[in-house]
């Protein structure tokens, strides 16, 4: 490979601000490395100085990915000697988020593979958990959600879209992505707010086998609500996390005046 050539290789595995946030694309870089061998367990990662020349960022950029890589159980501190690797593949799935462009990175970074799809009347029970009115008619899908990396499956996900949009129902098992972007071009209907909601519960015993973990263990549900420029309540999104195979980590600042 020529001088020049190489250069255009290193530069082009430098993340840039059009990208996505900096320390993501990094994580992304370092990550995929790790777990092809290229960092075998125990060997060192470069120095943060060496890290800030090869991505062309600043010291808190590197360490921001230094810390999500630790938090995913892949590399480890010691002193003495900088960054260790841990570990050749992630102890769970981290998903970090600051916006809801990275709601949309999750979809499409994960594989969703339904296992059914129907419509259902909503009961005075699913309505209190839709929040919405009791006969109100949703197509209704569920099944796994894996990370691109084969491990056992990281949730278990259903989905209610409301009945006006259900010819998305169509695309299943033949477009990926988010389903709330099908719905947008579809149906010419923008999304203007999603509303997180995460609550700690246990596995019900009719899903527990399908995600591998014992029924009652510990999990973190995440429910999605995916308002229209209308105020329409156009998705409501659940997904089932066993404890032990996720991570949620929000960026959070603080606003200056």
């Amino acid at each position: 490979m020529t001088k020049s050539a190489g250069a255009r290789t290193q530069r082009s595995r430098r993340p840039t601000a059009g990208s996505g946030t900096l320390y993501k694309s990094i994580v992304r870089v370092l990550q995929k490395e790790i777990v092809s061998g290229k960092h075998p367990v125990g060997a060192r990662l470069p120095t943060e100085s060496a890290l800030c020349r090869r991505f062309s960022v600043s010291r808190h950029t590197v360490r921001e990915a230094l810390r999500h890589l630790r938090e995913s159980g892949l590399v480890s501190p010691r002193q003495g000697s900088g960054t260790t690797v841990a570990a050749a593949e992630p102890s769970f799935y981290l998903h970090p988020v600051a916006s809801v462009t990275d709601l949309m990175q999750y979809a499409v970074t994960t594989r969703y593979v339904v296992s059914g799809s129907r419509f259902v009347i909503a009961d005075a029970k699913l309505a209190r958990r839709l929040g919405c009115s009791p006969g109100r008619r949703w197509l209704h899908t569920e099944g796994l959600r894996y990370a691109p990396d084969g491990s056992p499956p990281i949730c278990w996900t259903e989905v209610y879209v409301h009945a006006a949009y259900a010819g998305i129902r169509s695309l299943i098992g033949k477009k990926t992505g988010p389903i709330y972007t099908w719905i947008e071009e579809m149906y010419d209907e923008r999304v203007v707010e999603v509303v997180q909601t995460l609550r700690a519960v246990t596995v019900p015993e009719a899903i527990a086998a399908k995600l591998k973990v014992p029924a009652g263990s510990a999990a973190l549900e995440i429910e999605r609500v995916y308002k229209s420029a209308k105020h329409r309540v156009i998705e409501v999104a659940f997904n089932l996390h066993p404890a032990d195979r996720f991570s949620y980590s929000i960026s959070l600042r603080p606003e200056r005046g």
